[in-house]
């Protein structure tokens, strides 16, 4: 009996062995099926081929030359409020200076009217305002910025009638913004 069992166990081996190595083929051959398939049903969700699109896209251009250096130094535009300034054709149509600045550059300035109510409130304070000066020296855009409510109207109203000095820029009228302070006091 011992001839039969050890044929028997080789069968048996051997059998164990066929139906393994033909379970790795039939996952091998699956596995390969599926991989030629799925870009045929689903083609724009794979990703690109990086090799594929590395040899088949054109080189970027070269990048543009650099700008000439000039070896004279040039001068710096100059800014100023009524005095000789260099030329340099182009400028910006609004620039933005400093209260102070635009405070000596006023030329007429209207006294706000306290309002009666904000007197008898004991309202005081200051009204904040940013306006925008036009090349005739009007004033041009105005908005409260803070400061009391009850203020506020007797403070536009008196600086929308107020005129500036225009603003050169390369001796040219420019618009500018600032801001503008109106202080309203108690008398004692």
């Amino acid at each position: 009996m011992s001839v039969n069992n050890g044929a028997a166990n080789r069968k048996s081996s051997a059998l164990w062995l066929w139906l393994a190595a033909a379970a790795v083929a039939i996952v091998v051959l699956l596995a390969v099926g599926i991989l030629l398939i799925i870009p045929l049903i689903y083609p724009a969700q794979l990703p690109q081929d990086n090799m594929a699109t590395i040899l088949t896209a054109p080189p970027p251009p070269p990048p543009p030359p650099p700008p000439p250096v000039s070896s004279a130094p040039q001068a710096p535009a100059k800014i100023s409020s009524g005095h000789p300034a260099s030329s340099t054709p182009a400028h910006p149509k609004r620039v933005t200076i400093s209260a102070g600045v635009a405070a000596g550059l006023l030329i007429q300035k209207t006294t706000p009217m306290y309002p009666p109510i904000a007197r008898a409130a004991r309202v005081s304070g200051t009204v904040v305002l940013q306006a925008v000066i036009s090349t005739t020296g009007s004033v041009k855009d105005l908005r409260v910025i803070s400061g009391p409510a009850m203020l506020q109207q007797a403070a536009l109203d008196a600086v929308k009638t107020w005129r500036y000095q225009s603003y050169l820029l390369n001796n040219q009228p420019v618009e500018f913004e600032t801001t503008i302070n109106v202080i309203f006091t108690l008398g004692g």
